[in-house]
C-alpha cells in the first residue's frame, strides 16, 4: 500500500460547505480499498458524501449517505489511484475535496525473524495475499534508531543481516515494488541482537575466605563499552553485588568451607544485560596448623596443633588417625587443640594424621606428622656372683615388651682391652674367659628386630684373684721359667739381647700409643654423640620443612592447571575469531553479491540513486582494493613463474650433467673390462711361458703386468 503523506484539498465552485476530515485507509487489497474520513465541522445529523477516484484518465464517482466510509473494489493491482471526498448539500452545492493518492500495492506480511545471534540476524517474510505469481521485489530498510538507515533491494523474500553491534535494536522495515515502480507502504519490526554473556566462567582459586573467578570477554564487543555485573550468595544470606570492567575478580570476605554461587552477566552503558552465567564453589576448610608431638613415652604421646583462622565462630571438631606400620589406623575425635595418644607399642614409630570437620561432614586436608615412641632400657642390671675368671649379669625385663620381639645386646671389657659385644634373649647372661682380679665394664640394652636399640644400662665388676698358695706356685714356675730363659738369653749373643730390649720397648710405645688412641675414640665417641643429637634434630626439622615443601610443590601444581586451563580458553578464543572469520568470508560473498544486484538496480531505479551511490563508492572501493589484490597476485605468480623457469633450467643443466657422467662412467666400465681381459690373456700367456723360462720371462711378464695396471691406474 502507498498513501502519499501531503494530503490536499481541491477548491470546489462554491466553497459554501465545510470538508470533510482527512481521508484514512482502513483496508488495502490487491484490487480494492476501504477508505474512511471524519464528520465536517459543524455540521450535524446525516451528511452526504460525493466519492471521486481515478488512474490513468479514468474516473469514477459514488454517493454515499449518513456513513463516513466506503469499500471500493474492482481496482487494477499495482496502480496508484487518485481518491476525492466531498461534502455534498441537498441543493447540489459540494465543500472543497479532500484527496488523497493511493497505490494499489499490498505490504508483505508474516514477517519474522530467526538465527538471531549476537551480530546477526536473518528476516524473513511472505509475498502478499494474491500477489504471490506477480513480479515484485522488496526494499529493506535497517537502522539503528536516531542513525541514517542502509537500505538494500532484494528479489527474495529473506535478508540476512550481519556485522550488527551486539544487544541493540534496529528498526526494519520491508516495502513491496512492482515493476512500474509503485510501492506499498513499508512493514516494521524493531528486533534486538543478543547481548552475549560472559562465555568459560571458571574458578581459578580457592583459598578459606576468597576466590578468583575468570571468564572470556564476550565475542564482538570489542569496540563496545561494556562492564560486567557479578553477583555471588551462600544459602541464607543476601547476594553481593559488586561490577568490574576486567574479566576477573577476586572475592573475598568469605566464609570458610562455604559453597557460593556466583553469577556474571554483561551489562552494556544503556542498562541492557545479557543472561547470566552461572558456577558455584566451595571455600577452603582450613586444616589445622602448627602440628607437634610434645611429650613421647614409651607407650603414649601427647599430640597437639593450633586452631585453625576464620572457625571462631563455626562448630568443629578434629578428626584424629594414628597407626604404625602394618596396622589398621586408629581414629578418634577431640573438640580441644591437643589429644594424649595411649596404648602404643614402645620403640616404633607412628604416623599422626589431623584434619578439622563440621557438623555437616565437610573435612579439611590432612596434617600430618610422625614420631617414634622410647624402646625402654633394662632395668635393675645387677652383677649375682663374680669368680676368678667369670660372672653373673642379669636385668629386669623393660615393661612393655611383652609382645614385642626383641633381645639384649651385652658389651664388656677392661682397660686397655677391646669391647667384647655378645647378645642374648633371656634377662641374664654368664661372662667367662675374664682375667683375675680384673674390674670390668658392663653395659647391656634392648634391641628391636629392626635393630633400633634403647638407651645403654652400665655397671662394673671385679674379677676374684688366685689363692695365695697357687699364687706363690705360679711365681715359682713363672721364676724357673724366667731363669731357664735367663740362662738361655745368656748364652745368646749381646746384639740378640739389645734386639730383645728394643723388641720389649716397642710394645710399651705401642701400648702408650693405643691408650692415647683409645683416650681419643672415647672423646670422639662423646662427640659423635652429641653429633647425633643435633642430627636428629636438625632431621626434625628438615622433615618439617619437606612437609612444608609438600604443600609448597601441591600449590605449584595447583598454579601450574590454572595457566593450563588458561591456555585451553585462549585455544578457544582463537577458535572463536577464526569461525567469526569464516562468517565475515560468508558476509563478504553476500555483499558482493548484493554489490550486483544494486548495481543493476541503480539503472533501474533513479529515485534510489542517490541511497545507491554511496554503496556503489563503497563497492567501487572494494573492487578497486580487489583489483591491488588482483594485480599483487598475478606478480606474484609471475615471479613464480620466473623461478620455475630458472629451476627448470638447472633441472635440464644437472640432467646433461647427469647424461654426461653415465656416459663417462660407461666408457671407464669399458675400458675396465677390456683391461681385465688383457690381464687374464697375460696372465695365461705367463703361465704359458712360465714353463719355459721360469727365471727371466717371468719376471720380465711381471713387469709388463705392473706397467700396464700403472698405466690404467694413472
Amino acid at each position: 500500500m502507498s498513501c502519499d503523506g501531503d494530503q490536499h484539498t481541491m477548491q470546489s465552485s462554491d466553497d459554501v460547505l465545510p470538508p470533510p476530515g482527512d481521508i484514512q485507509v482502513l483496508l488495502l487489497t490487491l484490487d480494492s480499498v476501504s477508505l474512511s474520513w471524519s464528520s465536517p465541522q459543524g455540521l450535524t445529523g446525516p451528511q452526504t458524501f460525493r466519492v471521486t477516484w481515478g488512474c490513468d484518465g479514468e474516473t469514477s464517482s459514488t454517493r454515499v449517505k449518513d456513513v463516513y466510509h466506503l469499500k471500493i473494489s474492482s481496482l487494477r493491482p499495482g496502480e496508484k489511484y487518485q481518491f476525492n471526498v466531498a461534502t455534498e448539500g441537498e441543493d447540489g452545492r459540494q465543500s472543497r475535496w479532500v484527496s488523497a493518492s493511493i497505490s494499489t500495492v499490498v505490504t508483505p506480511r508474516d514477517l519474522k525473524v530467526d538465527h538471531l545471534e549476537e551480530t546477526s540476524f536473518t528476516l524473513h517474510w511472505s509475498k502478499a495475499e494474491g500477489m504471490e505469481k506477480v513480479p515484485q521485489r522488496f526494499f529493506i530498510s535497517n537502522c539503528i534508531p536516531g542513525t541514517d538507515p542502509l537500505t538494500a533491494v532484494t528479489d527474495d523474500c529473506h535478508k540476512n543481516f550481519s556485522n550488527l553491534h551486539p544487544g541493540t535494536e534496529y528498526t526494519v522495515s520491508v516495502a513491496t515494488v512492482l515493476s512500474n515502480g509503485e510501492q506499498s507502504e513499508p512493514v516494521s519490526s524493531t528486533i534486538c541482537t543478543i547481548l552475549p554473556a560472559p562465555d568459560q566462567l571458571t574458578v581459578d582459586s580457592v583459598d578459606t575466605t576468597s576466590a578468583a573467578v575468570s571468564w572470556s570477554q564476550p565475542p564482538g564487543l570489542d569496540h563496545t563499552q561494556h562492564h560486567y555485573k557479578i553477583s555471588y550468595c551462600c544459602p541464607g544470606i543476601k547476594p553481593h553485588i559488586t561490577t568490574t570492567s576486567s574479566p576477573s575478580i577476586t572475592l573475598c570476605d568469605l566464609k570458610p568451607a562455604t559453597e557460593y554461587s556466583v553469577t556474571v552477566c554483561t551489562v552494556l552503558e544503556n542498562g541492557k544485560q545479557s543472561q547470566l552465567v552461572l558456577t558455584t564453589f566451595t571455600t577452603v576448610l582450613p586444616a589445622p596448623d602448627q602440628l607437634t608431638v610434645d611429650l613421647v613415652d614409651t607407650t603414649s604421646a601427647v599430640v597437639s596443633w593450633s586452631q585453625p583462622p576464620g572457625l571462631g565462630q563455626t562448630q568443629h571438631q578434629y578428626l584424629i588417625s594414628y597407626h604404625c606400620p602394618g596396622t589398621e589406623p586408629h581414629i578418634t575425635t577431640t573438640s580441644s587443640p591437643s589429644i594424649t595418644l595411649s596404648g602404643l607399642q614402645c620403640g616404633t614409630q607412628y604416623s599422626v594424621t589431623v584434619c578439622t570437620v563440621l557438623e555437616n561432614g565437610k573435612q579439611s586436608q590432612l596434617v600430618s606428622t610422625t614420631f617414634t615412641t622410647i624402646l625402654p632400657a633394662p632395668d635393675q642390671l645387677t652383677v649375682d656372683s663374680v669368680d676368678t675368671t667369670s660372672a653373673d649379669v642379669c636385668w629386669n625385663q623393660p615393661p612393655g615388651l611383652d609382645q614385642t620381639q626383641h633381645h639384649y645386646q651385652i658389651s664388656y671389657h677392661c682397660p686397655g682391652t677391646e669391647v667384647h659385644i655378645t647378645t642374648t634373649s633371656s634377662p641374664s647372661i654368664t661372662l667367662s674367659d675374664l682375667q683375675c682380679g680384673t674390674q670390668y665394664s658392663v653395659t647391656v640394652c634392648t634391641v628391636l628386630e629392626n635393630g633400633k636399640q634403647s638407651r645403654l644400662v652400665s655397671t662394673t665388676l671385679t674379677t676374684n684373684a688366685t689363692s695365695e698358695r697357687d699364687h706363690l706356685q705360679n711365681s715359682l714356675n713363672t721364676r724357673t721359667t724366667e731363669r731357664d730363659q735367663l740362662q738361655t738369653s745368656y748364652n745368646t749373643p749381646t746384639k740378640e739381647r739389645d734386639q730383645l730390649q728394643t723388641s720389649y720397648n716397642t710394645p710399651t710405645k705401642e701400648r702408650d700409643r693405643l691408650q692415647i688412641s683409645y683416650n681419643t675414640l672415647t672423646k670422639e665417641r662423646d662427640q659423635l654423640q652429641n653429633s647425633l643429637n643435633t642430627w636428629t634434630t636438625e632431621r626434625d626439622q628438615l622433615q618439617n620443612s619437606l612437609n612444608t615443601r609438600t604443600t609448597e610443590r601441591d600449590q605449584l601444581q595447583t598454579s601450574y592447571n590454572t595457566p593450563t586451563k588458561e591456555r585451553d580458553q585462549l585455544q578457544n578464543s582463537y577458535n572463536t575469531p577464526t569461525k567469526e572469520r569464516d562468517q565475515l568470508q560468508i558476509s563478504y560473498n553476500t555483499l558482493t553479491k548484493e554489490r550486483d544486484q544494486l548495481q543493476n538496480s541503480l539503472n533501474t531505479w533513479t529515485t534510489e540513486r542517490d541511497q545507491l551511490q554511496n554503496s556503489l563508492n563503497t563497492r567501487t572501493t572494494e573492487r578497486d582494493q580487489l583489483q591491488t589484490s588482483y594485480n599483487t597476485l598475478t606478480k606474484e605468480r609471475d615471479q613464480l613463474q620466473t623461478s620455475y623457469n630458472t629451476l627448470t633450467k638447472e633441472r635440464d643443466q644437472l640432467q646433461s650433467s647427469l647424461n654426461t657422467r653415465t656416459t663417462e662412467i660407461d666408457k671407464l666400465k669399458k675400458s675396465l673390462n677390456t683391461t681385465t681381459m688383457e690381464r687374464d690373456q697375460l696372465q695365461k700367456e705367463i703361465e704359458r711361458l712360465n714353463w719355459e723360462n721360469k727365471g727371466k720371462c717371468v719376471q720380465r711378464a711381471h713387469l709388463f703386468i705392473c706397467f700396464l695396471i700403472h698405466s690404467f691406474c694413472s
